[in-house]
């Protein structure tokens, strides 16, 4: 009995000094794995936006690329993501998969989905 009493107040206070580890953010300046465009992520109110801010592609210099995406869970926002290549808004699906590499996934009205890895500029 007294081993567990030991055994619990030794994990909460464990718990408590370490504490939760600090959500990773995707503000800041992103560039597609590729090279090909470099975008700027942003909080808009309480949500996440991003506007490119350099591109090799014509004509999507300064275009939205992510709207107003809400935080859906821990490191993840959904919103509607620009698709350069047919000009439609897609839904979107933005993951923090490190401090320094996100995942950008969109996904037409039929589900089929495009994921790209973005890494983070310094």
């Amino acid at each position: 009995m007294i081993d567990l009493l030991v055994s619990s107040i030794v994990a909460v206070f464990t718990g408590l000094l370490t504490g939760p580890s600090p959500a990773m953010t995707p503000v800041g300046p992103w560039q597609r794995a590729d090279a090909q465009i470099e975008a700027r992520f942003y909080a808009c109110g309480d949500r996440l936006c991003a506007r490119i801010t350099a591109s090799k592609l014509r004509n999507s210099n300064g275009k939205m690329l992510l709207n107003n995406a809400a935080k859906t869970a821990h490191n993840m926002w959904e919103g509607p993501v620009l698709d350069l290549e047919s000009g439609e808004m897609l839904t979107g699906i933005v993951t923090i998969q490190s401090r320094d590499t996100l995942s950008l996934k969109a996904c037409n009205s039929l589900m089929l989905c495009r994921s790209e890895t973005w890494q983070r500029v310094r």
